[in-house]
């Protein structure tokens, strides 16, 4: 988890994070957010609030283990909710969670 937070750290350093939840709702419906990302200790109706605004989108959403407080350490903001505007840092975000493939997560909503 601390590659995780030290990523999103870097992302927030270089301007590619929108944090909150109606910031990064925003992002995803102007097609700029790449991937959404919600702490742990969000409320689940948060987490379906959001998970519906990236599927409407066409955008992954990822639940990480960190917390509310361990997100805004690394982002230097409190939110739970952010948007993470690059498809590297995405990628790389993605890849550190164990989140599946952009591809075998649409087929996971198919059902």
């Amino acid at each position: 988890m601390d590659k995780l937070l030290s990523l999103l750290g870097l992302a927030r350093r270089a301007g590619k994070i929108e944090p909150g939840f109606d910031a990064a709702a925003t992002a995803a419906k102007s097609g700029k957010a790449a991937l959404l990302l919600a702490a742990r200790d969000i409320s689940e109706k948060t987490v379906k609030n959001l998970r519906y605004e990236g599927d409407r989108a066409g955008i992954p959403t990822l639940r990480v283990s960190a917390g509310m407080e361990e997100l805004g350490r690394a982002c230097g903001v409190r939110a739970g909710v952010l948007a993470l505007t690059d498809p590297g840092f995405a990628r790389a975000v993605q890849k550190l969670a164990g989140a599946p493939s952009e591809e075998k997560e649409e087929h996971a909503h198919d059902d």
